[in-house]
């Protein structure tokens, strides 16, 4: 039989270094996901934030619509109360003040989830016939009817989502005859 001989001079820690740069090798790897997550959670956030922005916009968009509808004169049109006649002037719609009390309506959408309840002002553009082959639809699908008077009217509206910085503008174009 052969006897073993065992010595302690022989170690020399190479395990101990060798797991220690593991740990490390694992801790930063766990680090960057978290910080990768992190990111993630942002993007997901400002996404939601931009999506309850545009639909705020859009239902004040439509609301806009239905108050045209619901106009009775063109005399309504006389720059107060968010409805600008032909004359009138649109300020720079991303400035503050375009969208102040008196220059702009409140569309109340009764969300929590909006800081700002959405706006919209209406501009009244002109007044034109609509002439023979036009593809115009007033009122529904094959309603086009040729030598009626149409008033053409522009819709800005601004919404904004979970924190005002997300905002989102839009803009229609919508005729009535009056």
């Amino acid at each position: 039989m052969k006897k073993r001989v065992t010595s302690t001079t022989d170690e020399s820690g190479v395990v101990l270094v060798v797991s220690l740069i593991m740990l490390l090798l694992v801790t930063i790897i766990g680090l960057s996901g978290s910080q990768v997550t992190s990111l993630e959670e942002k993007m997901a956030n400002n996404r939601k934030d931009q999506n309850l922005a545009f639909q705020a916009a859009e239902a004040a968009l439509r609301g806009g619509e239905d108050n045209i509808e619901s106009i009775v004169a063109l005399s309504a049109f006389n720059g107060t109360s968010g409805l600008l006649g032909k004359d009138d002037a649109v300020s720079d719609f991303s400035s503050s003040g375009t969208w102040s009390a008196s220059n702009s309506k409140i569309f109340d959408t009764s969300s929590s989830l909006v800081t700002t309840q959405p706006r919209y002002f209406i501009k009244y553009l002109t007044t034109g016939e609509i002439t023979t082959g036009a593809s115009i639809n007033m009122g529904g699908y094959g309603e086009s009817s040729a030598g009626a008077a149409v008033s053409f009217f522009t819709v800005i509206s601004r919404g904004t989502g979970g924190q005002d910085t997300s905002q989102v503008y839009l803009k229609s174009y919508f005729g009535k005859r009056f």
